[in-house]
């Protein structure tokens, strides 16, 4: 079975992102990040600046949690 990943929000760069996958795993929250950074493309692994924005993505199942769990650290 193929598990459906969805969107749950967009960080300005990897180091948010990986801090958001941290706690989110804190929950028990499966976290897949994807990161199409044009600074890692053309210079070759800027984490932060334009153009590095991280998309964060859970399992369909848990999106309602990990919802719950970004309005109560917001």
């Amino acid at each position: 079975m193929n598990q459906k990943w969805k969107l749950l929000t967009v960080t300005a760069n990897m180091m948010e992102a990986e801090i958001l996958k941290s706690a989110l795993e804190s929950e028990d929250i499966p976290v897949n990040l994807k990161w199409e950074s044009i600074n890692n493309v053309l210079f070759g692994g800027s984490i932060t600046g334009p153009h590095s924005q991280v998309q964060v993505f859970v399992p369909e199942e848990w999106v309602d949690e990990a919802k719950a769990f970004l309005t109560t650290v917001d």
